[in-house]
């Protein structure tokens, strides 16, 4: 019987690891022009020139070799039609690229020396960067890591080829250590025809602009001319799947050599587009996500114990709340709970009649079915809605609304849609409802791994029509003991405890002081010989100093070497945590100089601002060397790990 080797071939393909299909396409591609490439035969994949026919005459094991590499290809140059938003879900899964193959213009050389520029908030940039780097080390190409602090955008005129890692923070921000990078890049007017670039962007599918610093990043040099290696990856909260494909893609290409075609359209290797289980970005041909199902690896716990830490006199209540889970759970100090809050069934159910619906009605968003009560309860923003939403709504609606953020429900009485209007467009707009993140205060040592604590603060917001707590905050305070929670881990690699033997200082105002609450009870666990130095501020000494008795224990035990404390509103004037850094500036200096490393945690704006402020002020009142170097001596602690912050 013969053998239908196409169809064998494709089964293969169809069950192959990724690395595997990178393989195959290789060694196909390498026979068909090596071996079975008569004269006069042209490759449609590796052609100079896409258009150029084959001959007529044609050898027939060759016509198997292309058609393989086109069953890689997705049969041949042909597209799969599969919706997908840019949060990374789509109607339909596979393991083909969903693209047309750009022009593929035959490799040239391979770089001497490449860049890879970091961008993080938790470390998971700078992660991938150092894995990159050892992966071209084995291959014999030279590689400088920086982080996007340390790296001048006017340096990349010397660059042969950079690749960029950069994470996503807040609503579509760069991180903060990335911000003057971003800014730089974004504002440049150099050409740089002569470079080749790549990008891989971290996020959150759980936010609306997903991986948004990544995208902006390879628009800002492809504007500038640069020529795109590969297309940008995006990323989700379990990274570390899709970044290893997409590292191998681009190791692929680079080990063939890349053409400089100068028109910023990035001629690559035909392997990248075809040979990797991702997909493109239905809004970008030019990024890729993987095909995988995201787990975000969720947990199941309950509420433990949920108690105020504040006197009822206090101006806000802040809370302690302590989850339990069967299994145990994968976290370290200086990590993050991520909650999903719900929003309330009075307003939701105030929604669907507005809009005429039932709560069991099938509604379709972001490429998924969901019961309309659901959809609106647990998986949509409807509170303080934002200004993308509120322009596609205007748009859709071709209603002038008021300038305010109005809910959702405000929204849809006041500026009710044409019933000539498909519900379902008005429910492909809305945002996702993110996670909140709450720095965990519990220490695996001491509390064991079966449960986290967290530290909570009410939140009262103003919006146009109301005032109401915070969605997620609203949600714990009103939790009682036994019910249960579905909670994830953020990893926060950027800010972990140091050697045992080495000296702290930690500066968290407010509910700041839950990773420090971690921190003092894990050190002393471990026995970590190391001292430790607390600054805690916040309004008044008897109504909402967190943790008071606990942190008298630690002190008392030498657990605690030394706390310093600013309540504002104790006296006639304010003191905050930084006029005591101030207070205490010799001894800092001493501690710093004798390789104390500091951390910060609390409000990004203005406290950890006016932090930093103040350890410049501090540096140069010391050395007298002016404001600008003292600046670059704080940098300096940043860069070699010695100065970390978890700010929101």
């Amino acid at each position: 019987m013969k053998r239908d080797i196409k169809k064998e071939f494709k089964e293969i393909v169809r069950v192959a690891a990724p690395v595997e299909k990178v393989w195959m396409s290789g060694y196909l591609e390498a026979n068909i022009d090596e071996d079975l490439n008569p004269a006069g035969v042209t490759n449609p994949l590796t052609s100079s020139d896409t258009s150029d026919s084959i001959p007529k005459e044609k050898n027939t094991s060759n016509e198997k070799y292309l058609s393989m590499v086109g069953s890689l290809a997705g049969e041949g140059n042909s597209t799969k039609e599969i919706s997908q938003n840019d949060n990374g879900n789509q109607a339909s899964q596979s393991n083909v690229a969903v693209m047309e193959p750009p022009p593929v213009t035959r490799v040239s050389s391979i770089p001497k020396t490449i860049g890879i520029v970091f961008g993080t908030e938790t470390g998971n940039s700078k992660k991938i960067a150092g894995s990159l780097s050892q992966k071209l080390k084995s291959l014999g190409i030279k590689s400088k890591v920086s982080s996007t602090t340390q790296y001048k955008v006017k340096d990349l005129s010397k660059e042969e080829a950079l690749v960029c890692i950069v994470s996503t923070h807040g609503d579509g921000e760069p991180p903060e250590a990335a911000r003057k990078f971003y800014n730089d890049l974004k504002d440049s007017k150099e050409q740089l025809n002569h470079l080749n670039f790549a990008v891989l962007a971290l996020g959150d599918t759980s936010y609306p602009l997903f991986c948004q610093t990544g995208k902006d990043i390879d628009a800002f040099l492809q504007k500038l001319g640069a020529n795109r290696i590969i297309p940008t990856g995006l990323c989700d909260v379990d990274y570390e799947e899709v970044a290893e494909e997409w590292m191998a893609n681009l190791l692929q290409v680079l080990q063939s050599g890349i053409s400089s075609g100068g028109n910023g359209s990035g001629n690559i290797s035909h392997v990248v587009q075809t040979a990797s289980p991702v997909l493109a970005d239905s809004q970008d041909s030019n990024v890729i996500k993987s095909s995988a199902p995201k787990s975000k690896k969720l947990l199941a716990g309950r509420i433990r114990s949920n108690i105020s830490l504040t006197d009822s006199r206090a101006s806000k209540e802040i809370r302690h709340i302590e989850i339990e889970s069967d299994d145990a759970i994968p976290y370290q100090p200086g990590d993050s709970v991520g909650l999903f809050p719900k929003n309330d069934s009075k307003t939701v159910n105030a929604i669907l009649k507005t809009l005429r619906l039932d709560p069991t009605d099938s509604l379709i968003w972001r490429d998924q079915e969901f019961p309309a009560k659901s959809l609106f309860q647990e998986k949509v923003s409807i509170r303080y809605l934002s200004e993308r939403f509120l322009n596609s709504y205007e748009n859709l609606t071709r209603k002038k609304l008021t300038k305010e953020r109005l809910d959702l429900v405000d929204l849809l009485a006041e500026y009710p849609p044409h019933e000539s209007i498909d519900k379902q467009s008005i429910i492909q707009l809305l945002e996702p409802l993110p996670p909140r993140y709450y720095s965990i205060a519990s220490s695996p040592e001491a509390h064991g791994t079966n449960e986290v604590h967290i530290t909570v603060a009410d939140v009262e917001i103003d919006a146009a029509r109301r005032s109401y707590r915070g969605l997620c905050t609203g949600n714990l305070f009103e939790m009682e003991e036994g019910t249960e929670v579905e909670f994830r881990i953020q990893k926060n690699d950027n800010f972990r405890l140091p050697d045992a033997n080495a000296d702290i200082i930690m500066i968290g105002p407010g509910t700041g002081i839950a990773p420090f609450r971690s921190f003092l009870y894990e050190r002393d666990a471990l026995g970590h010989t190391g001292k430790n130095w607390l600054f805690f501020g916040n309004r008044n000494f008897s109504y909402d100093f967190l943790y008071h008795a606990e942190f008298l224990e630690l002190f008392d035990s030498g657990a605690l070497s030394q706390i310093n404390t600013a309540f504002s509103r104790d006296s006639d004037k304010k003191v905050y945590v930084q006029d005591k850094l101030w207070e205490k500036r010799e001894e800092l200096i001493k501690w710093i100089e004798n390789g104390a490393i500091i951390y910060v945690c609390g409000s990004k704006d203005p406290m950890s601002k006016d932090v930093d402020e103040m350890l410049v002020s501090i540096f140069h009142d010391k050395w007298k060397n002016g404001k600008i170097e003292a600046r670059k001596y704080l940098d300096s602690l940043a860069e070699s790990g010695r100065y970390k912050k978890d700010v929101y």
